[in-house]
């Protein structure tokens, strides 16, 4: 898989993106992945016949002026079902995964591919930067382990940032009746197929008002809370009703009503950060600490089960113990006024920081 190779003696990557109603994107879209340092490429823009904008007239003109672009047009459908057909035609022996509002970046193909051939990883995504609406940097896992695990909480891979074996993509589709496609397929492949995270940013996700996790919120919460079930039972197979019960309050970010309910879910935490990758442990850690801010309601007792826990995450004391003391012996549920108006403090506090911190950082 070496890139120093001649175009033709290198693998063949499809990039397949789905696209609907992005007209005004997909130029800085498309752009971003022709001029890919990596040459040895085609684009199958999957066309969504649903598009009410000038999508379609958009991607044929990119098609007329460069014969790396395969527009395929399909009747109003689902995502999944649009990355099923990408897939079906693509040529490559490698699919990469867009979205037709992000922008790749220039190296991405490249590093990815190197990463792949180096690491021996069936399916590669990476780190992501966001601009738009909102800014800020998305971790993602670097081993297949710590990827495992996180996903029992959220996405693990970000999809439009993946590059993937064409015969695991052809082997297993997506699943065109979900909403959440890729959480489905990936705690699909997690128990299957080795996976990872480049530990650098290699794409930038755009924030708008339009993007389908804002949009179809309820359907993806949905979709996440079923799927993530059968995989807790995949992995754990003999775990009870009770402890995923336990680790999706934590995921789902729910009040616990009683002690012996939280101290199950600790154990779980603990269990996950049992690997070593610090960033997963940190997560994990942080996980137990909102767990209890948001039960301490339970009272002092909360308070003193997060100091006996917390010390097994293999981590120096957290700096929000003090404040889950003070939560703790006020016993203030996560829905009253006076909790909300700490963490509107902590969050205005927060806020008003970082652009000194970018300062001193000179970003």
């Amino acid at each position: 898989m070496s890139t120093s190779a001649s175009p033709r003696d290198q693998p063949l990557i499809s990039v397949v993106m789905p696209v609907y109603n992005r007209e005004r994107f997909l130029e800085e879209t498309i752009n971003s992945i022709l001029t890919q340092t990596y040459p040895h490429i085609e684009l199958v823009a999957v066309v969504d016949g649903g598009s009410t904008d000038g999508s379609a007239d958009a991607v044929r003109a990119f098609a007329d002026r460069d014969g790396r672009v395969r527009p395929l047009f399909l009747h109003h459908g689902s995502q999944g079902r649009a990355r099923n057909a990408g897939i079906a035609v693509a040529r490559g022996s490698l699919i990469a995964h867009m979205d037709d509002d992000d922008v790749a970046l220039p190296q991405r193909l490249s590093v990815q591919l190197e990463w792949m051939e180096r690491t021996g990883v069936d399916i590669c995504g990476s780190c992501v930067k966001r601009f738009g609406t909102e800014d800020g940097l998305l971790w993602f896992p670097e081993t297949h382990d710590a990827i495992r695990n996180e996903l029992l909480f959220r996405i693990g891979l970000l999809q439009p940032s993946v590059l993937m074996r064409s015969e695991v993509a052809r082997a297993h589709p997506y699943d065109e009746d979900a909403v959440y496609e890729d959480y489905e397929l990936w705690t699909r492949l997690a128990s299957r197929y080795r996976m990872g995270n480049v530990p650098q940013v290699l794409l930038k996700e755009r924030c708008h008002p339009q993007q389908i996790h804002l949009v179809k919120a309820q359907a993806l919460r949905s979709d996440q809370r079923r799927f993530r079930e059968r995989y807790f039972h995949e992995l754990f197979p003999e775990a009870t009703r009770e402890d995923h019960a336990g680790l999706a309050q934590v995921a789902e970010r729910e009040v616990f009503s009683s002690l012996s309910d939280l101290a199950r879910a600790a154990e779980w935490l603990v269990l996950l950060a049992q690997i070593p990758d610090d960033y997963l442990r940190e997560r994990m850690a942080g996980r137990w600490l909102s767990a209890c801010s948001r039960s301490a309601h339970l009272g002092p007792d909360c308070h003193r089960l997060f100091r006996r826990i917390a010390p097994r995450f293999g981590l120096a004391p957290t700096r929000g113990d003090f404040q889950l003391r003070c939560l703790c012996a006020l016993r203030l549920a996560s829905s009253s006024r006076a909790y909300g108006a700490i963490a509107s403090v902590k969050r205005g506090l927060m806020r008003s920081t970082r652009p000194a911190i970018r300062a001193l950082l000179g970003k």
